[in-house]
């Protein structure tokens, strides 16, 4: 990359009546487009036992599917088109059958299934005085299907384990100046999430998470003075979120959330950003969050959250 640099003497500054000085910076200009018509599936099938006399370290196990992902990260201002449409199934099942110290000997277990037909992540950080133009378009057809099946017991340290179904989801991040956000996302199809587990004998927390979505939008732009958003979501079919757990001789405390949303979407500005906001959030779709929990023995906190939402829009101030 060029960089040009412009000195004026304070010699020439006397001279001159005015100095005007500007400097066009280099801008990028990104433009894709991804179209998937096969079905993608991923599938863990694990069980995991350790000795007393080994000494135990993590345990991370994931299982994703994703019809289409996009990751752009640029440092400087740029101009980005994004277009994804997925019209086949994506599945995603994880299946730790047994994860088990004799002794307490796993340290950390981490489990994740994830299936996603569209997802974008734009970064823009742009240090010149140019504004950054972002235009999203996501389309999904078919089932979205995440399940997770565990039995967990034996650990020391903590219990985190997520299932997440999601049809389209997009997040920017922009420093510098912004002008237009332009996002469309639309939904056609089943999502649903499922979390069934077994735990048993942990020494620290437990978190569980059961996630059926639609259509996620994130917009992060905290040093932009002005920004234009224009937001359409529309979800036309049930997402459906499902938590079944069997939890007990927990040392620490228990987060459990059970979540199905058609559309979320959430801007993050300065305080003092002015804002120039549309959005058209449509919901056509049975939300269904089910959560059915047995818990003993948990000598920290239980915080157990079931949510059912058709439409979320937030925005907030701050970094």
């Amino acid at each position: 990359m060029t960089k040009k640099s412009l000195f004026i003497t304070a010699t020439a500054i006397a001279l001159s009546a005015s100095v005007v000085s500007s400097a066009m910076a280099q801008r990028t200009v990104i433009n894709t487009s991804q179209n998937n018509v096969a079905r993608a599936i991923a599938e863990t099938n694990a069980g995991i036992t350790r000795a007393g006399n080994i000494a135990g370290g993590k345990v991370e196990a994931t299982a994703a599917a994703i019809g289409n992902t996009s990751s752009i990260d640029v440092s400087r201002v740029a101009t980005i088109s994004n277009t994804q449409t997925n019209i086949a199934p994506v599945s995603s099942t994880l299946n730790l059958t047994a994860v088990n110290g004799a002794a307490n000997n796993f340290k950390d277990v981490t489990a994740t299934s994830a299936a996603i037909a569209n997802s974008a992540t734009i970064k823009v950080a742009n240090t010149s005085a140019d504004a950054t133009g972002i235009t999203n378009t996501q389309r999904a057809w078919g089932a979205t299907q995440s399940r997770l099946n565990s039995n967990i017991g034996g650990v020391t340290g903590k219990v985190e384990q997520t299932s997440a179904a999601i049809g389209n989801t997009f997040s920017a991040e922009v420093s510098g100046p912004v002008g237009t956000i332009n996002t469309y996302q639309a939904y056609w199809g089943d999502v649903s999430s499922q979390l069934n587990t077994t735990v048993n004998n942990v020494s620290g927390d437990v978190t569980g998470t059961s996630a059926a979505i639609c259509n996620s939008g994130t917009v992060k732009a905290t040093t932009a003075a002005s920004i234009n958003l224009n937001n359409t979501q529309v979800c036309n079919i049930d997402p459906s979120a499902t938590t079944n757990a069997l939890i007990q001789n927990v040392g620490g405390k228990v987060t459990l959330t059970t979540a199905a949303i058609g559309n979320t979407f959430s801007l993050n500005a300065l305080p003092t950003s002015t804002l120039n906001v549309n959005s058209f959030q449509n919901n056509g779709a049975i939300n269904v969050a089910t959560s059915n929990l047995t818990l003993a023995n948990v000598a920290g906190d239980i915080a157990s959250t079931t949510a059912a939402i058709g439409n979320s829009f937030t925005i907030s101030g701050g970094n």
